[in-house]
């Protein structure tokens, strides 16, 4: 038995895993709220007709066993097509949920994983006076420098690679690479139904670790990626650092002293019901 080295405060259930059978729904959301979680981390998606969906991935399973990507379908056809769709919230909803669940004090890392929709996503945290539990994570730099713009009070979150990618990543996204630490703005409208993210090979600087720190925002890392010293960089530089994903106690507990993490991403119930 492996003794908690940190609170409830320093875990995040990611997608709800463990409090359902599937990830990202609103059965596993509001087992989390009752629990007491203080941290609920979920993924935003595009349908086509422009609605905000949980669901990390671009495509889904239908019925029949088929991939659909869910930017090729409207929200109101999810529920005959069958099979992962009905499931899949929208962002409406859940945050509606949310809202009127007793657990008042539980924070949202809203993981956004197209480009191009940020009014729409930040339109409805506002609808639902989320913004003063919101975290905005995101893969795509994009996705940050546009919402510094539309709401530079809210913190952001970079998740990315900090070390070479291995070839099962490389063959399941997009990768871009940066040398330096630097991490450009592109000219693309739109980046949908795709999966990408950068790796880096070191720390951040420029513009998006400036948005990070005017933000009060932090990094998200692979738990085995993550050094002493990247971790002593950006805490020095006054980010928050996490890293996914975790099962158990005993490693939390070695990266806790090792690396000082502030958030920890959960995959397993079993390590909150450990808790004292």
């Amino acid at each position: 038995m492996h003794t908690p080295s940190v609170d409830i405060n320093a875990l995040i259930s990611h997608r709800f895993r463990g409090f359902s059978k599937k990830e990202n729904t609103i059965e596993g959301l509001i087992a989390a709220l009752d629990f007491g979680v203080q941290h609920l981390e979920f993924d935003v998606r595009m349908a086509a007709c422009g609605t905000p969906m949980i669901y990390h991935d671009e495509y889904a399973l239908d019925a029949n066993g088929n991939k659909r990507l869910l930017c090729d379908y409207k929200a109101s056809n999810y529920n005959e097509l069958g099979g992962r769709f009905p499931y899949m919230p929208t962002l409406d909803n859940l945050l509606k949920t949310i809202k009127a669940h007793h657990n008042s004090t539980a924070k949202l890392l809203i993981d956004i994983k197209d480009y191009g929709f940020e009014n729409i996503i930040h339109s409805l945290v506002m609808l639902h006076k989320m913004h003063e539990r919101t975290t905005y994570v995101s893969w795509l730099p994009d996705v940050l420098y546009k919402l510094q713009n539309i709401a530079p009070e809210i913190p952001k979150c970079f998740s990315h690679w900090c070390q070479k990618v291995t070839k099962e990543i490389a063959d399941k996204h997009h990768a871009s690479r940066s040398l330096d630490g630097n991490i450009a703005h592109t000219d693309q409208e739109y980046i949908l139904g795709i999966r990408t993210g950068w790796a880096i090979a070191k720390p951040i600087i420029g513009d998006m670790l400036t948005l990070l720190q005017a933000s009060k925002g932090g990094i998200c890392v692979p738990e085995n990626m993550l050094t002493t010293e990247l971790s002593t960089y950006y805490k020095a530089n006054g980010l928050f650092v996490s890293t996914y994903a975790y099962t158990n106690w005993e490693v939390i507990n070695i990266h806790k002293n090792k690396f000082n993490i502030d958030l920890y991403f959960i995959d397993n119930k079993e390590v909150f019901e450990k808790l004292p």
